[in-house]
């Protein structure tokens, strides 16, 4: 999970297609095990992504994941990764 932000890399299809994926499973994985821990793993992919590529979209999508939580210790963990 913590590189595969890097298929992000590959080209705009790619990205979009991940960042879709991120979106859907930040906000439908809340059955999964450890789920808080997977959202965390996604937020620190897009924050790579974000550095590698400079698209500001990536961290306006971050920060709607982020604003999704309603957990606010942790809204503060994701936000770490953004500092």
């Amino acid at each position: 999970m913590q590189s595969i932000w890097k298929v992000g890399l590959a080209g705009h299809e790619q990205r979009e297609m991940l960042l879709n994926h991120f979106i859907d499973r930040f906000k439908n994985g809340m059955d999964e095990k450890n789920y808080t821990l997977i959202r965390y793993d996604m937020i620190v992919g897009l924050r790579k992504l974000y550095d590698e590529v400079k698209d500001e979209q990536i961290k306006e999508i971050a920060m709607d994941l982020i604003e999704y939580e309603q957990d606010s210790k942790y809204q503060k963990k994701y936000m770490s990764a953004w500092k």
